[in-house]
């Protein structure tokens, strides 16, 4: 976390450009664009962007049919959301939520832990990240990224 955000030009490209591989099912790549963002970001962004970082790293566990990195990352990124809106950054954070759990749900109900190497991502449960608006034109975006983490 730097005192200096992103320009918000910067953060409108990369945040959509991070959404759109997410929807394409390229999770490492949609990490990878939302962690240039999070390693600048401020307050609740903060804590938004390492979220959808965790999220994205969960399915891509997923997909590499590793079932414990699976566990702890959706342990790791539930509490990132926890005291944010029910919509931030234009989503719906609930409802964003609620579908990453069921497509994890055969992972997280296994008992015992399955083996890695045993379990396959059903891609059409994967959630669709689909906006209620344009944070960047609401004037969210920058109103968020100025608060402070601490």
């Amino acid at each position: 976390m730097t005192d200096n955000p992103m320009p918000l030009e910067l953060e409108h490209k990369l945040y959509y450009e991070g959404i759109h591989l997410f929807n394409e099912h390229e999770f490492f790549e949609a990490h990878e664009t939302w962690e240039d963002i999070w390693r600048t970001a401020c307050g609740s962004k903060y804590d938004f962007y390492q979220g959808m970082i965790q999220c994205a790293v969960a399915l891509e566990h997923y997909l590499r049919s590793n079932p414990r990195g699976v566990l702890s990352l959706y342990n790791s990124y539930r509490p990132k959301f926890a005291k944010l809106p029910t919509v931030f950054m234009g989503l719906d954070v609930p409802g964003f939520l609620s579908h990453m759990e069921r497509a994890l749900n055969p992972v997280l109900q296994a008992n015992p832990v399955p083996e890695k190497g045993s379990i396959k991502l059903d891609l059409a449960t994967v959630p669709t990240i689909a906006l209620q608006y344009d944070p960047f034109e609401t004037g969210e975006a920058e109103r968020v990224g100025r608060q402070k983490k601490f």
